[in-house]
């Protein structure tokens, strides 16, 4: 009996750093959770050191999505903290990102214009690669396996076509954005198909979401159009979060 005294104390207080344990660094947790968002970019670089990916398997498994020859001439990650509020579970999330036809709409601020603008002028699921009708979201049951199609009438590159693939786990839920179609600014290509992989991660960490982005392109090294991209994509991954974070509050 006093050997399961001791031992039932010990065991308590194993479950208890457990289930408080984050998937994030104790530091890099308390910088984000004051800052709100961290953020890095990585311009032309041999070598991309990734440090915001929180400890969890489909976190992990975004930075690892890139399959072309080239290596990608920008990547961007950034990480924000967002508090739970009302019903939000890791299942209203799994739906969330599958609600595609949500995002028409989404506006986002134009560094080059000096402007707030709509981002998706329409945005819908699709049938298939060669079948471009547009379907209703798929938002039933798990996410986990599922690959999907969709259409975005992009306001900066008109119509882009990406293929969906979704992973969901316990406790996080992941999508991979990936262009099979190049993106134009008008006549010019911005990226050949399978050039952009947007990554988004949702972690459920108790009382709050992780939300991790990764974003990889690769293109014609113009100067001008590497401006357009940074600006482009940059200000994509803070409306892509503002579009989840208001679907997910709704």
């Amino acid at each position: 009996m006093k050997k399961i005294r001791f031992i039932l104390p010990a065991v308590l207080v194993l479950l208890g750093s457990m289930a408080s344990a984050s998937s994030l660094d104790e530091n890099l947790l308390e910088e984000l959770k004051t800052a709100g968002s961290l953020s890095h970019v990585f311009l032309n670089q041999k070598k991309v050191e990734l440090s915001l990916t929180p400890e969890t398997e489909l976190s992990q498994n975004a930075t690892v999505q890139w399959t072309g020859s080239e290596k990608p001439r920008m990547t961007t990650e950034k990480l924000f903290y967002l508090e739970k509020t009302g019903d939000a579970d890791i299942e209203k999330v799994s739906k969330v990102v599958r609600s595609i036809s949500t995002m028409k709409g989404t506006d986002y601020y134009s560094n080059r214009h000096k402007k707030w603008e709509t981002l998706y002028h329409d945005a819908s699921l699709i049938k298939s690669k060669k079948d471009k009708s547009k379907i209703a979201d798929d938002t039933e049951g798990s996410a986990d396996g599922k690959t999907l199609y969709c259409m975005q009438d992009d306001n900066s590159f008109g119509k882009c076509y990406y293929e969906l693939k979704y992973r969901q786990l316990e406790n996080e839920v992941s999508v991979c954005f990936d262009n099979f179609e190049a993106l134009k600014f008008g006549p010019i290509t911005a990226a050949k198909a399978h050039n952009v992989k947007i990554n988004l991660v949702v972690v459920d960490e108790g009382e709050y979401f992780l939300v991790y982005m990764v974003v990889e392109a690769f293109y014609p090294r113009i100067s001008m159009l590497e401006e357009k991209m940074i600006s482009s994509f940059n200000a994509r991954v803070d409306s892509i979060y503002k579009w989840f974070n208001k679907e997910l509050n709704n």
